[in-house]
């Protein structure tokens, strides 16, 4: 991957995965056990929320985001928000064909992770940036307000020093939530968490440096098994044979959803962690079955 993307935690798919977050916990918290499948769109200072709940309680979207972003922003920036709320609410809806995709690249996601690390370190200064860094030609692309520009990109060039440092406009860019932060806990979220503690653990064996796995079921979540599912390995760049590999992972990992729940308790879990901490111990980050998969 030539060319990595990192937005502060306050912009960007960061800021929707966040919101989306928030949006869930809130309805949790208004409507236990609500099913919820949300997505958040943002386009400059606009958000768009939509999807669908079993919760009849219809939420202030805007407070929550406000409520969030007064931990950090300044009041110029919390006057001009503005949220559509285009939830349906009190639906029923079944969630059968359950399709999910996941793809890992161990030495991309260090990288990103530090540059992750580096954007965030000044959001407590109130020095909010992106940067765009293209690694085949050594041009990194950054955003931030015209008044920190020349601040910005001293910090960015004390970081980067052999890349061509370029101010550039992102404002125009639309940002659109990933799923796995809109989902209510304990349903198809617990199979998003499955696949990235398959790779962790494979990773952590040193068995691939690369995953692109697909898991996909007609059964409703609370019904999936390992019989019942289909998982495949997209990709074979590993150190050992792919059908080889999927076979270890389908005996070794807990695929049958009561399994999957008692190793994960994320009745109450906060999703936007992972945003806010990214470089913390995340939920999946544990290595308890790496003795079954080196005795196998």
């Amino acid at each position: 991957m030539g060319t990595i993307e990192v937005y502060n935690f306050l912009d960007g798919k960061n800021l929707c995965n966040i919101f989306a977050s928030l949006i869930v916990n809130e309805i949790n918290k208004t409507f236990p056990n609500a099913n919820t499948e949300i997505t958040v769109v943002n386009i400059r200072n606009f958000f768009i929320v939509r999807g669908r709940t079993t919760s009849d309680v219809v939420l202030n979207l805007t407070n929550i985001l406000i409520e969030f972003l007064k931990n950090y922003d300044d009041e110029d920036l919390l006057n001009i928000i503005r949220v559509i709320d285009v939830i349906n609410y009190n639906t029923s809806f079944d969630n059968r064909n359950m399709d999910i995709e996941y793809h890992s690249d161990k030495l991309y996601e260090k990288e990103k992770l530090d540059i992750q690390e580096f954007v965030n370190s000044h959001v407590k200064d109130k020095l909010y940036f992106n940067i765009k860094l293209e690694k085949t030609n050594n041009y990194l692309y950054f955003d931030c307000l015209d008044s920190n520009v020349e601040k910005v990109k001293e910090i960015i060039f004390n970081k980067f020093p052999n890349y061509k440092i370029i101010k550039t406009d992102l404002s125009q860019e639309t940002y659109v939530s990933d799923r796995y932060y809109g989902l209510s806990n304990d349903t198809e979220k617990l199979y998003h968490i499955l696949l990235r503690y398959i790779t962790y653990n494979v990773f952590s064996l040193g068995i691939s440096k690369e995953l692109n796995m697909k898991l996909y079921s007609k059964y409703r979540p609370c019904e999936i098994d390992n019989l019942n599912s289909e998982f495949e390995i997209l990709n074979d760049n590993h150190t050992v044979r792919t059908n080889w590999l999927r076979s270890l992972i389908l005996d070794v990992f807990p695929f049958n959803h009561k399994d999957l729940s008692n190793s994960f308790d994320i009745s109450n879990y906060d999703s936007s962690v992972e945003v806010l901490s990214p470089s913390d111990r995340l939920l999946w980050e544990k290595l308890d079955v790496v003795s079954e998969m080196v005795l196998l």
